[in-house]
């Protein structure tokens, strides 16, 4: 599963990866293939919109890296199959 995680302890950090499991409150998040949200457009519609229908023009996210391990996190978003795809294929800034 394809999932948004808002990370650190004010949760500011984006990061989209895959995980084997639904995150549990109070533990680690060990995301694969791991890319970092740097700036959404406008047009995705906000965190929830990203993970609806994936980037539009102008969002910029970071080259993928195997693996990040989570420890403090706020809140994570499911991303859907499509936007997961749009994801997958956008270019890293």
């Amino acid at each position: 599963m394809k999932i948004i995680l808002c990370a650190g302890s004010n949760g500011k950090a984006v990061i989209i990866g895959d995980v084997d499991a639904a995150p549990v409150p109070g533990e680690p998040v060990d995301l694969q293939n791991a890319r970092m949200v740097l700036y959404w457009a406008r047009e995705c519609g906000g965190l929830l919109g990203l993970a609806a229908t994936g980037p539009a023009e102008d969002t910029r996210i970071t080259h993928a890296v195997p693996r990040v391990v989570e420890t403090v996190w706020q809140e994570w978003v499911e991303v859907t199959p499509e936007a997961g795809e749009r994801i997958d294929q956008w270019s890293a800034c």
